[in-house]
Order: C-alpha cells, then sequence, then structure tokens
C-alpha cells in the first residue's frame, strides 16, 4: 500500500533519504513487469500512486533541480520546490508555460517564486519557436529525469489517464539538459523583452 502523501502545510525536507530505483516499486499496483529495464519505472495515472512517486523522486534533491512544466498547481510539490528555492546549496531551475502560469491558482503559487535568492533562476513564457510550452519533464540532481505526458496538477496525477516515467541515469539526464537549459534560456530572453525596462 502506497504511504499517504505530506502534509502540504509543512515543508518537506528534502536530501534527507537515498532513493533507489526499485524504493518506488510500492507505488505501482501491479509491480514492475518480469524483465522490466534495471533503470526505469512507469507508472499510470489514475490506477498507479502517481503524486507519491513525483514526492518522492523531488524530495530527494541534495544538489539541483531542473523543471520544465506546461501545468503546475500541485501545492505539495510547489512546497518542495519552495524549500528547494530557500536552500542556496541547491540549484533550481523552473521554466513554466505561460498560458498556464496565467491561472489564478497559478498565480499564488509563484507569487513566492524569487530570482533573486541564491542558485535560482525562474522563466515563465512560450517555446522557442512561439507556441505553448508543453513540456513535461524534471531533472533531479542530474540522476533522475522525470517525464511523460503527467502534469504537476492534481487532475492530471490522479483523475487523467496520464503516463509517467521515471530514469535513473546521467547519460540520459546529460542529453536532456541542454534541451531543458535552451528552452530557459528562451523564456528568461522573453520575459526581458517583455519587461517594462526594456521599452
Amino acid at each position: 500500500m502506497a504511504s499517504p502523501a505530506p502534509d502540504p502545510g509543512h515543508a518537506p525536507v528534502l536530501g534527507h533519504h537515498d532513493l533507489s530505483i526499485t524504493d518506488l516499486d510500492i507505488f505501482k499496483v501491479t509491480g514492475p513487469p518480469s524483465g522490466y529495464p534495471a533503470n526505469m519505472r512507469t507508472f499510470y495515472s489514475p490506477e498507479d500512486y502517481v503524486p507519491q512517486v513525483l514526492q518522492s523522486v523531488v524530495s530527494s534533491v541534495s544538489n539541483s533541480i531542473v523543471v520544465a512544466m506546461y501545468g503546475f498547481d500541485d501545492d505539495v510539490l510547489a512546497a518542495m520546490l519552495d524549500t528547494a528555492l530557500k536552500d542556496p546549496s541547491i540549484y533550481v531551475q523552473i521554466t513554466l508555460d505561460q498560458s498556464q502560469a496565467a491561472g489564478a491558482h497559478e498565480k499564488a503559487l509563484l507569487a513566492k517564486y524569487s530570482n533573486d535568492m541564491t542558485g535560482n533562476s525562474v522563466a515563465i513564457g512560450r517555446s522557442e519557436k512561439g507556441a505553448i510550452m508543453h513540456r513535461k519533464m524534471v531533472i533531479v540532481d542530474g540522476l533522475w529525469r522525470v517525464s511523460g505526458s503527467t502534469n504537476w496538477s492534481i487532475s492530471g496525477e490522479t483523475l487523467q489517464d496520464n503516463e509517467l516515467t521515471i530514469i535513473r541515469d546521467a547519460v540520459v539526464c546529460a542529453e536532456a539538459r541542454p534541451i531543458l537549459d535552451i528552452e530557459h534560456d528562451s523564456a528568461l530572453k522573453q520575459m526581458a523583452a517583455s519587461s517594462p525596462m526594456s521599452s
């Protein structure tokens, strides 16, 4: 049986545990199939315990977390990122889609995110080609890559038909990281161009 989700009213402790890929098996209702790749797991909502998977991987962060997320209104994950943002020893990079970030819930979550804290960069924009930033990907400590169709929202994690794939592999993370960095840089430039000080 999956463990209960952390209380969103309390800032979760980050980097307090060593996470292995097999630790996530308790959140898969049927368990991984025999012969499944040893360094990855795939979870499906609404069948599996997707929120707990995300909370486990994000809470394992000790050095860096890079987030590119289209939809983002999960209070528990937001609290985890808020804790990381306030920790000068953790690098936090967040890229969000402009249209989704305009929602009332998203605005409330984003209000506390600040670029002036050490080691943080938060950008809101569109894709490099001017379309929506539709990616749902997270890289934790350059070791864990989280991807799939799952937005960081309660409906996306527990009600909608979505997929979440977790891969523990530094090479896979190294391949993805420059893609997210370029995407983030583009969003930062869009924000700078639209700033009143730029006119």
